[in-house]
């Protein structure tokens, strides 16, 4: 597999400050929409989404695009 350095939008989920899951989106309107359906089946007070771009390795795996590494967030 080639792994890429590109800046893509990411869907990431925060716990206590830190990033602990990143979900690769084609839109940044893809991600709000992936974001408001996340944060309605989680307890709010524990977990925040964010979308936003990021520096990111990345690569296609059976066909999707994944994010395998974040360099660089802009949060």
């Amino acid at each position: 597999m080639d792994k890429v350095v590109e800046v893509v939008v990411a869907l990431c989920m925060f716990y206590q400050g830190g990033i602990i899951e990143h979900t690769y989106k084609k839109t940044m309107s893809d991600c709000l929409a992936s974001r408001r359906i996340a944060s309605r089946e989680v307890n709010p007070e524990n977990v925040k989404f964010a979308c936003g771009k990021v520096k990111a390795e990345t690569e296609i795996y059976m066909g999707s695009k994944k994010i395998v590494k974040i360099i660089e967030e802009k949060y």
